[in-house]
């Protein structure tokens, strides 16, 4: 297709589409269903591509290290990259942006048209709109006409209810973080694990937990008082964040435990991180910057699959329980369970 002369198209079958008043009203209601921004990428891919076919259409929100598409992937080779350096064009443009050919504007992607509309919330841009062809066009397509003219029905509804979905979103990540650390909290927890039982389901590589209690931390507030225990809390979680790797996820469970859940880490390696955790928390002075000074030890428990034969609650109470088992053997030590199909298959303990 020529974009250049096809795009005027997609506002005329959108206008035909949404005619009768009850054709509207039952889009705007659609709109309003989808609760997460990927799934309201998969109602409207089809819709759009019912109005106007191209090789892809996106929806594109920003995100703190650049554009980031929601939804499913875009087909075809190289797409993905550029459907998000098309976003960013229009991010920085603050405006409508297209292109007859996005590898001699962008220097990036096919030879191939590309227009682009930033969807406003209320307040602020809330994500963009990206459509590529697969054939350059000679002109820039007129995207300032058409958006205007799918602005009421279209475009600005889209763009409210994007805004809606991230607002969602947002709230989402708030109530799984911990206000305190800034740590995922427990709620987080169990999603996670969930998740990654599902990945070692399909892919067979081993999951562990790493679950850590301070051990006699009530003394650090009845001595120095709830503020700099909290704030020891604080420099705990970010000495566990530098302990463990960004494919890991640190949680605040609640009090003094933490847990840390490593995906694709045998027990022996799991062993390895809370060694490493236990050895940075004892060396490590607390609250050097508060004028005092506070010294920790840990009990650690260690849990490990190797198959998908246990629930997420099975699993982080198997390493709360071995956490507990050191705590009742003298503290400051490390216990390890390895379960198996039906059974503990083994533990060790340092």
């Amino acid at each position: 297709m020529n974009l250049a002369l096809g795009l005027p198209r997609l506002p005329r079958a959108a206008r035909r589409q949404l005619a009768s008043r009850t054709a509207l009203h039952a889009w705007l209601l659609d709109l309003q269903r989808p609760a997460t921004g990927a799934a309201l990428a998969r109602f409207l891919v089809p819709r759009l591509s019912e109005w106007l076919p191209l090789q892809a259409w996106a929806l594109v929100i920003p995100g703190p290290h650049g554009p980031e598409r929601v939804g499913p992937a875009p087909r075809g080779r190289r797409l993905g990259p550029a459907v998000l350096a098309v976003a960013d064009a229009a991010l920085r443009a603050q405006a409508p942006w297209s292109a007859g050919s996005m590898r001699a504007v962008l220097r990036t992607g096919p030879d191939a048209a590309a227009v682009a509309w930033p969807l406003r919330g209320r307040e602020e841009v809330a994500g963009v709109l990206v459509g590529i062809d697969n054939t350059p066009a000679p002109r820039p397509p007129d995207v300032v006409r058409a958006g205007e003219a799918l602005w009421r029905d279209v475009l600005e509804p889209i763009g409210l209810a994007l805004a809606r979905v991230r607002h969602l979103d947002r709230l989402e990540e708030l109530a799984t973080i911990d206000d305190l650390t800034g740590l995922f909290n427990a709620r987080h927890l169990q999603h996670t694990v969930e998740r990654e039982l599902s990945q070692l389901a399909r892919t067979g590589r081993p999951l562990s937990l790493v679950f850590l209690d301070l051990d006699a931390f009530k003394r650090v507030n009845d001595r120095h008082g709830h503020l700099l225990g909290s704030q020891t809390l604080v420099e705990v979680g970010q000495l566990l964040r530098a302990c463990v790797r960004l494919t890991d996820t640190p949680v605040r469970f609640g009090g003094d435990e933490f847990v840390v859940v490593l995906p694709g880490t045998s027990r022996r390696d799991a062993t390895g991180v809370a060694r490493r955790i236990q050895q940075r928390v004892a060396a490590e002075t607390f609250l050097s910057g508060r004028g005092v000074e506070v010294r920790l030890t840990v009990s650690v428990g260690v849990a490990s699959l190797n198959r998908p034969t246990y629930s997420a609650a099975e699993l982080i109470r198997t390493a709360d329980e071995a956490m507990y088992w050191v705590k009742r053997h003298g503290r400051n030590g490390i216990r390890a369970v390895l379960l198996g199909r039906g059974a503990r298959k083994g533990s060790t303990t340092e």
